[in-house]
């Protein structure tokens, strides 16, 4: 790939990254990390949610996501459950406060896009909106 259209792709991602204060430690005014805030969501998309499923899906080392899970667990904003069929396994689930802590995220987050478009015209706003599908169809093909 030609180096300038690295340079230009590595370029966009620190301005977006940026813009959207992901370097915060602290997401969105809340006492929880992107990282944090994402294993909510992935956690509330999920009916039998496993740890390693999650440290697969994320790509994240099973450390790291076990100090998280810990932690949540200890905010009680996840309890864990024993399967029926295996005792072995454990299912996370999102508490009420857990769920109350993600619609809050969610809801913050959706008013950060609408602030950030809010200077665009309708089609500005399509335009990035189908400019995003395009990269995410095409990063898709590679499970990422």
């Amino acid at each position: 790939m030609d180096k300038e259209i690295i340079y230009d792709i590595r370029q966009f991602n620190r301005f977006y990254t940026k813009v959207l204060g992901l370097f915060n430690n602290h997401i969105l005014d809340t006492d929880y990390s992107l990282t944090e805030a994402r294993i909510l969501f992935e956690i509330s998309e999920e009916t039998e949610c496993i740890a390693n499923n999650l440290v697969q899906k994320l790509n994240m080392d099973k450390s790291y996501m076990s100090r998280i899970l810990r932690k949540l667990e200890k905010e009680a904003l996840i309890e864990k459950k024993s399967s029926a069929r295996d005792n072995r396994k454990n299912f996370l689930f999102l508490t009420k406060k857990g769920e109350e802590q993600l619609a809050k995220i969610n809801i913050q987050s959706d008013q950060q896009i609408n602030q950030l478009f809010s200077g665009l015209s309708e089609s500005e706003i399509h335009e990035i909106h189908t400019s995003m599908m395009v990269i995410k169809e095409k990063l898709n093909k590679y499970n990422f």
